[in-house]
């Protein structure tokens, strides 16, 4: 018998989580879990959106997006839409989506509904002390079937600030998409999006947002250029911190460094991307599991990031890290990690990118539906 599974987004957005949710569906058995997406709001980056939403209809998925009702209509329109959907098992995806989901699904305990809640972060930024977000994740995990980490960091994390047993937050690690590893030259890479051709090429990814750590990569880089550095240093992301973007953009405006820091905005085709660059900079101030830095190993781009959160623990060894909060030591990693160090830091990241793989993930995921269903 074939079970629907409703997997519960925030929305379509430009994240790793939506990656993520894609690599389990287009690698599951859609014969035994029937794939349906359900999104609380509209993306705020219709153009990605779309693209996205393409990849998960073409991986065989139903895609429905609310129009982002507030709160209890939220819960509402989830709820009707699992009822009348005929869902077996709702999985839910990182913070709003867990909350809001769990309040709509438990509506439909009587119907046989298993609850999963999937975390792909750390969440100190929302899980505050007294907080009602706390309060009422720790009253909803007693009810719910299973708790999924994405690394063991974010485990522990779980954890403690729900105060569960550990063994009840099952770890299962992201896949990567072999989409973002491609076989272009540099020098086409590079011709993709203006840069320079000759020039080192020093790149971060990740949405433009306080905990990837953008302001430290964009100090890092001044420091470096004001030591007489000649590389280019590109910042690939969509903006989801509109004020920290336009500030950062005027920082190195007013460093006069416009044409060796650049802004390149979300970009679909990574593979190109991680093509293009010498060097990922990863400086996260907090990271559940860090997509982009298992990408690029993958893609034989070396990595240096902080060691925040699961970055060592996914790196395995692989990577250059340094101190959390530290744009001194940053720069000094990024110009101290040259060429023969970089050659080394390929062989092993690509080692170590293989042990990540969606078939895996998704076996592992499938095996925790046939579990809670059992019960």
């Amino acid at each position: 018998m074939t079970v629907r599974v409703a997997h519960i987004l925030n929305s379509l957005g430009t994240g790793g989580v939506p990656e993520a949710v894609l690599g389990l569906v287009r690698h599951g058995r859609a014969n035994c879990f029937a794939p349906h997406v359900y999104c609380l709001k509209p993306a705020a980056e219709p153009e990605a959106a779309r693209a996205l939403r393409q990849k998960f209809e073409a991986a065989g998925a139903t895609v429905h997006v609310a129009l982002g009702a507030d709160k209890i209509d939220a819960v509402a329109q989830l709820a009707d839409w699992l009822m009348q959907q005929e869902i077996g098992v709702m999985h839910s995806h990182s913070f709003r989506p867990n909350i809001f989901g769990r309040m709509a699904g438990f509506l439909l305990r009587d119907n046989g509904l298993r609850i999963i809640s999937h975390y792909h972060n750390q969440y100190d930024d929302k899980w505050l002390p007294g907080s009602s977000a706390l309060s009422l994740e720790r009253r909803m995990a007693a009810g719910t079937d299973a708790l999924v980490a994405v690394s063991g960091a974010v485990q522990k994390h779980v954890a403690a600030r729900l105060q569960v047993a550990i063994d009840r937050v099952e770890v299962i690690p992201n896949g990567i998409d072999c989409e973002k590893v491609g076989n272009q030259s540099k020098a086409e890479a590079r011709a993709a999006f203006g840069l320079d051709a000759e020039a080192e090429v020093i790149g971060c990814v990740g949405r433009i947002c306080r905990q990837k750590g953008q302001d430290l990569f964009v100090e890092a880089a001044l420091d470096l250029l004001a030591r007489g550095h000649l590389g280019q240093f590109a910042l690939i992301g969509a903006a989801e911190d509109t004020a920290l973007t336009e500030i950062l953009k005027a920082r190195v405006a007013a460093a006069g460094a416009g044409d060796r820091i650049i802004f390149l905005g979300h970009i679909k085709d990574m593979a190109t991307v991680y093509a293009a660059l010498d060097l990922l900079v990863a400086p996260s101030r907090w990271e559940g599991f860090g997509l982009m830095i298992v990408e690029a190993m993958a893609a034989g781009c070396p990595v240096v990031a902080s060691n925040a959160g699961a970055i060592p623990e996914v790196a395995g060894g692989a990577a250059r890290l340094v101190a959390v909060e530290d744009a001194g030591e940053l720069a000094r990693a990024m110009a101290e990690t040259g060429s023969k160090m970089r050659a080394k830091m390929v062989v092993a990241g690509r080692k170590r990118a293989a042990d990540f793989g969606w078939p895996r993930a998704t076996a592992a995921v499938e095996a925790l539906y046939e579990r809670v269903l059992r019960c």
